[in-house]
C-alpha cells in the first residue's frame, strides 16, 4: 500500500516538473527568444541602411547617420541582454541607449569597409568643414585682414587723342564757356541745338566738326595764345548750315550765303569758315584788339570791325598757314602746298560776310 502511494507522488512530481518546465521554456521563448529573431541589429533593405558597396562610394567621405530601426535594434539587444544579465548589464538610459547604440553600429560597420559616424560627430564636422581654421584663431586672422591695407586701384588708362580729336575737344571746351548764347539783339542759345536736332547730330558733331578741319586748326592755335594771355574767350556762334542761318535774326547773309556754312560760299558742312568770338567774361573788346594785334600770324581776320565785331574768319593763303601750324603742332616735318582762298562763290560773285546771328 505504501508502496503505490509512494509511486503515485513520484508521478506527480515528475508531472509537475514537465509541467514546469515547458513553462519555462515557452516564457524564455516568448520573452527572450522571440523578440531577439525579430529585432535583428542588421539593417534589412527595406530600411534603407544598406550602404552598397560601390568602390566609388566606398571611396567617398559621405557619412551616415544611423537609422531610428537601427537605434531601436540596438535598444532592444540591450534590454534582451540586460534581461538576461542583469548584474552585468544595468539598465540605460534613452540618451545613452541611441549613443551606445551609435557606438555599436560603427563598431560592426567598421569591419566591411563602410565608415560611419555617430549623429553628434557627424553634425559637427558638416558644421566645421575639413581645412578650417580653429576658433582661437579666427579672431587673430581678421584683426590682420582688417589692419592690412587695401591696394591701391588703378586709375583708368587715359585713351590717346587723335591729333584731330585734341584741337575738337578744345575747342567744345571753349564754346561751352558761354553757355547761354546772346548778343545785342538777345538770346539765342536754343537756335544751335534745334539745328543739330534736325541733322540728328550731336551738339559738338554739329557746331565744331561744321567747320573746315583747316580753320579749326588755325582757331585752335590763336586760342591757346589768348588763353596764354590770360583772355576767357569763347564762340557765340561757329558752323551754321542753311536751316541754322534762315532762323538767325537781325542783319544777316542771306540763307546759303553765310561763311559759316552756307552751301552758296562753302562746301557745307565741314566747310564752315566763320566764327563769332567774344569774351566769357563779359570785356569782348580786350579779345578783339588782341585779335586785331595778333591773328594775322595764324591767318585770320577780322573784317568788319565796326558792322560786326565778332565775326572772324580766315584769309590769305590761310590753307597753307594751316598746314604749317599742324606740322609744329603734331612735331612732323611733311611740307604740303594749298590753294589760296578765293572768297568769290561758285557763281563768281563775291561772298556776303555780313554777320548772321
Amino acid at each position: 500500500m505504501r508502496a503505490s502511494f509512494a509511486a503515485v507522488r513520484s508521478d506527480r512530481v515528475s508531472s509537475s516538473a514537465v509541467v514546469l518546465a515547458g513553462l519555462l521554456c515557452g516564457v524564455s521563448v516568448f520573452f527572450i527568444a522571440l523578440p531577439l529573431a525579430q529585432s535583428s541589429p542588421f539593417p534589412t533593405p527595406r530600411d534603407g541602411g544598406w550602404i552598397a558597396e560601390d568602390a566609388s562610394l566606398a571611396k567617398s567621405d559621405r557619412i551616415a547617420a544611423p537609422s531610428s530601426h537601427q537605434v531601436a535594434a540596438a535598444s532592444s539587444y540591450q534590454l534582451a541582454s540586460a534581461a538576461s544579465h542583469p548584474a552585468a548589464s544595468p539598465l540605460l538610459l534613452p540618451d545613452q541607449i541611441g549613443t551606445q547604440a551609435a557606438v555599436e553600429w560603427e563598431a560592426m560597420t567598421r569591419s566591411s569597409g563602410v565608415i560611419e559616424l555617430p549623429v553628434r560627430q557627424a553634425v559637427r564636422e558638416e558644421a566645421e568643414p575639413t581645412g578650417a581654421l580653429p576658433a582661437s584663431a579666427k579672431p587673430a586672422e581678421a584683426k590682420t585682414a582688417a589692419l592690412t591695407p587695401a591696394a591701391p586701384a588703378e586709375p583708368p588708362a587715359k585713351r590717346a587723342l587723335s591729333p584731330q580729336e585734341e584741337v575738337d575737344d578744345y575747342l567744345w571746351q571753349v564754346y561751352q564757356r558761354s553757355p547761354v548764347k546772346k548778343d545785342g539783339s538777345g538770346e539765342f542759345t536754343w537756335k544751335d541745338p534745334a539745328a543739330a536736332k534736325r541733322k540728328n547730330m550731336a551738339l559738338k558733331e554739329y557746331v565744331i566738326g561744321g567747320m573746315s578741319k583747316d580753320f579749326r586748326e588755325q582757331l585752335y592755335h590763336a586760342g591757346k595764345a589768348m588763353d596764354e594771355a590770360g583772355l576767357n574767350w569763347t564762340m557765340l556762334s561757329a558752323f551754321r548750315d542753311d536751316y541754322r542761318q534762315s532762323i538767325a535774326a537781325g542783319i544777316k547773309a542771306r540763307t546759303c550765303g553765310s561763311l559759316h556754312g552756307g552751301s552758296c560760299v562753302t562746301g557745307g558742312y565741314g566747310d564752315g569758315r566763320a566764327a563769332d568770338v567774344v569774351n566769357a567774361d563779359g570785356d569782348h573788346n580786350a579779345v578783339w584788339r588782341w585779335i586785331d594785334r595778333n591773328a594775322a600770324k595764324y591767318g585770320l581776320a577780322r573784317p568788319m570791325p565796326g558792322y560786326d565785331p565778332a565775326h572772324i574768319q580766315p584769309g590769305g593763303n590761310w590753307h597753307n598757314v594751316a598746314m604749317v601750324l599742324r606740322a609744329k603742332r603734331t612735331s612732323t616735318t611733311e611740307v604740303a602746298s594749298a590753294q589760296p582762298a578765293d572768297p568769290v562763290n561758285a557763281r563768281g560773285r563775291r561772298a556776303r560776310y555780313a554777320h548772321a546771328r
